[in-house]
């Protein structure tokens, strides 16, 4: 009875435990996958895509609303371009470019910004 408990005990530490997202952090690897809902914004989409296929880390997503800014911190492919940049999501046209940024994709639901990281 007791090598049973003790043989329990041991198989349950050695089970993975996964530990919670840091806060802004998500997995985007599986993005769109099958359970894919749009954003309703094609330049959106379409960066959340290439960043879920590029990072080799988690996508760092800061803000809620009018502004959003998106970033990877370490891309799969050491040429890669898409951890050297943030990308700001703009979803009101009436506001302008934030400073230091270049205009990236223009849809009806969003205006996309990036600007290099230092």
């Amino acid at each position: 009875m007791l090598k049973k408990a003790f043989f329990a005990l041991f198989v349950a530490a050695c089970v993975k435990h996964e530990s919670p997202s840091p806060p802004h952090m998500y997995d985007l690897s599986g993005y769109p996958g099958t359970a894919y809902d749009t954003t309703n914004s094609p330049c959106l989409d379409g960066l959340l895509v290439n960043l879920g296929d590029s990072c080799d880390t988690l996508v760092e997503v800061q803000g809620e609303g009018v502004i959003t800014t998106i970033q990877c911190h370490k891309a799969k492919k050491k040429d890669s371009p898409w951890d050297k940049y943030t990308f700001i999501v703009v979803a009101d046209h009436s506001i302008g470019a934030p400073p230091g940024t270049i205009e990236f994709c223009v849809d009806p639901g969003a205006v996309i910004y990036f600007r290099e990281r230092s």
